[in-house]
């Protein structure tokens, strides 16, 4: 019966993944062997209200005799072959109403979901969908189907009718008749024919049918549907048996993995490089159709991944749906000008991070289109002009626009399992045309730290506004600029494009810095300026300089830098004269005595206590021992002297003198003029009678 209609379809949402109606043969011969008499149909259905996302309803057919509520008829006294046992009679009756419109406005039929999985919602489609109606009325199906969209009202989200049946409809013409309007408002309609069935209804109404009948032959068009319910691009089912493994590819946002099998369908996993994931998302069975487990991976790592399952038969089989949100973006161009052949670059990506993508299978069998201003172009990627490269993901191709202002562009992206439109927007300017050759301008003679403007002598066709940008051929010496103003701004190559309006005033400007050179240009062509985002002929302009720079001499420019790196260079030779000269070690100490006695009882006098006793310039400290026992800085006169030196100091004789130093045996040895070095407790002895002094470490005797 018809109960249950329509309950809920307000509370459905316009932003839903999806929007789904699932027609489902309901016919008694369906029972037939060789047709679905263990309910495959009920459990498929079932499996789709467990996973669709967004919207779903179930329609069943409506007998004439037990629906005669809805579909109230007058009887006519003939008869006639029934429809799905011709070798009975059925009586032949009149539409008291208009049955198509009934079944439109009042979507007669349809069991509503809820919501995802809705464990209630389950439990009444087994009644919903028994296989009782004695004929196979699929037009009025297809007309609640239609009816169920519109009261959904406009929407993003695919939609999708999902044709359950044995392929044999009351009324086929009318049928093939509802199943083009459907498809010629943009309703994907996917067809699955169980067992024996007819598939010469559902080709003759262009679509491609698949015939059900093993758990993979379910499989594969049961994920062939989800995938155009979802917009997945990737086709990958088979027998856990025969390949137990596939892979999860790049930028997958979300993924299912439907494995179907027997009634001992047991305990379902998955392993991949993300851990071990249970199917557990969905669950059911139905004896003698079978059972299905479901796992949902939401942004999935990707690689291999392989599939265990327990059970379920020798024919056990499973589907993968990957899902990518593909979707179209315009990369150029962003401006043009009205009437030029523009190239017009698209590419697709994942909805992730924006950035286009290459990946081969994603792009299989993708086709690209750009509506605007009543003309569809198609954007190929094939290397062929205007195409940059093969295969590199960026689809090209050349339109013209027209007039001016923000033009719309609808961006269509389509393939078996996806099609989408974004709108883009390009901003078209107006009208430029140009002939003539070279343009020379004379800038002159100018100095450093100048600027000269000459006007630019520019005859061409110009309507509207135009954006132009500079373009530079030969690169300029250093510190000189060339630019170009418009009453809009100052062009300057390489950066954004300036709008111009026709009689507007071009100037070409040089400008120099305080260091820029002497130069000299004598009509080179120096710059292009052309309309913005165009490669015409006609939209390109180019401009031949000339002009002399009298720049600053060498000395001018760099006499400062040498002055200033001579003036481092005395500072560094300076502050290195006191730096690297050796000083005496603070420890360095000196007991200086006239007789060889006195050493041991006088305590040892600190080197760096006597006065003029540190470095000079570039020169090592030094100390002088005089007659008077004492020590300073002065060479005149001196007994003998100590110098400082890397790691400790020397000692040297006096001029003229003789210096000795006492070993370990009590003997006397002499001092070279260049001296020895001196170590802590050595005994020194100048001239044969004395005086003597000795070497310390302060605080050491």
């Amino acid at each position: 019966m018809c109960a249950g209609l329509a309950r809920g379809a307000a509370a459905q949402t316009k932003a839903a993944a999806a929007d789904v109606v699932v027609i489902v043969d309901t016919s008694v011969s369906m029972r037939d062997p060789g047709m679905d008499p263990a309910r495959t149909s009920l459990l498929v259905t079932r499996l789709f209200a467990d996973i669709v996302p967004g919207d779903l309803a179930v329609v069943r057919l409506l007998g004439i005799d037990d629906d005669a509520d809805v579909i109230p008829s007058m009887p006519t006294g003939d008869s006639i072959p029934c429809g799905e046992d011709p070798t009975k009679t059925c009586r032949r009756v009149e539409q008291a109403s208009d049955w198509e419109a009934d079944a439109r406005a009042k979507k007669l039929g349809a069991l509503i979901r809820p919501s995802r999985g809705d464990a209630a919602y389950k439990q009444q489609l087994p009644a919903h969908l028994e296989q009782r109606i004695r004929n196979s009325m699929f037009y009025l199906a297809f007309r609640t189907a239609q009816g169920i969209f519109e009261s959904h009202g406009e929407t993003s989200v695919p939609r999708t009718v999902i044709w359950l049946s044995d392929g044999r409809s009351d009324g086929p013409e009318v049928v093939k008749k509802e199943v083009q309007e459907l498809t010629a408002g943009g309703v994907a309609v996917e067809a699955m024919v169980f067992g024996r069935g007819d598939t010469q209804l559902a080709t003759e109404s262009g679509l491609t049918p698949r015939r059900v009948s093993t758990p993979a032959e379910t499989m594969k068009a049961f994920a062939g549907a989800f995938r155009r319910i979802v917009q997945a691009p990737y086709e990958i089912d088979n027998l856990v048996a025969a390949q137990p493994a596939f892979d999860i590819k790049p930028n997958v946002d979300e993924a299912w993995i439907v494995v179907y099998g027997d009634d001992t369908l047991g305990d379902v996993s998955l392993d991949g490089p993300g851990g071990s994931v249970p199917a557990n998302y969905a669950v059911d069975q139905w004896p003698g159709a079978g059972a299905y487990k479901v796992a949902y991976l939401q942004r999935p790592t990707t690689g291999r991944w392989t599939v265990h399952a327990a059970g379920g038969g020798s024919g056990v089989a499973y589907a993968v749906v990957q899902r990518s949100a593909l979707t179209p973006m315009l990369l150029e161009p962003k401006v043009t000008i009205a009437g030029a052949r523009s190239r017009l670059v698209a590419a697709i990506n994942a909805g992730r991070d924006g950035e286009p993508i290459t990946d081969p299978e994603l792009l299989r069998d993708v086709a690209v289109t750009a509506e605007f201003q009543g003309q569809t172009i198609t954007l190929l990627d094939n290397g062929a002009h205007p195409d940059a490269a093969t295969n590199d993901g960026r689809f090209s191709a050349l339109g013209t626009f027209t007039g001016s202002g923000s033009v719309p562009v609808r961006l269509r992206v389509r393939s078996p399992m996806v099609d989408r439109t974004v709108l883009a927007v390009v901003q078209v300017s107006g009208r430029f045309h140009y002939e003539g050759g070279p343009i020379e301008v004379d800038l002159g003679v100018l100095g450093v730290e100048t600027e000269v403007c000459r006007p630019l002598a520019l005859r061409a066709e110009h309507e509207g506004e135009v954006p132009f940008e500079l373009k530079e051929l030969l690169a300029t010496p250093s510190g000189h600029t060339l630019t170009m103003r418009l009453p809009s701004g100052k062009l300057v190559p390489g950066r954004d494009a300036r709008v111009a309006k026709k009689g507007d005033r071009f100037e070409v400007c040089l400008a120099t810095t305080r260091l820029a050179p002497s130069s000299k240009a004598n009509g080179e062509t120096w710059l292009e300026l052309r309309v913005a985002g165009s490669d015409a002929a006609d939209h390109k302009i180019p401009i031949r300089l000339r002009w002399q720079v009298h720049g600053l001499s060498f000395w001018q420019r760099w006499g400062w830098l040498i002055l200033l790196i001579l003036g481092l260079l005395l500072l560094a030779f300076v502050v290195a004269g006191f730096l690297l000269p050796t000083r005496f070690h603070g420890t360095l100490a000196i007991v200086f005595v006239p007789e060889r006695y006195e050493l041991e009882d006088q305590t040892p006098q600190p080197v760096l206590q006597w006065k003029g006793v540190g470095i000079g310039f570039y020169r090592d400290a030094r100390a002088y021992l005089h007659a008077d026992y004492r020590v300073s800085g002065k060479a005149q006169g001196a007994l003998a002297s100590l110098h400082a030196e890397k790691g400790g100091a020397r000692v040297m004789p006096g001029r003229g003198l003789s210096l000795y130093r006492e070993t370990l045996e009590g003997d006397w040895e002499g001092i070279p003029a260049i001296g020895s070095r001196a170590r802590g407790g050595d005994v020194y002895r100048i001239g044969d009678r004395g005086p003597y002094f000795r070497i310390a470490t302060r605080g050491r005797s």
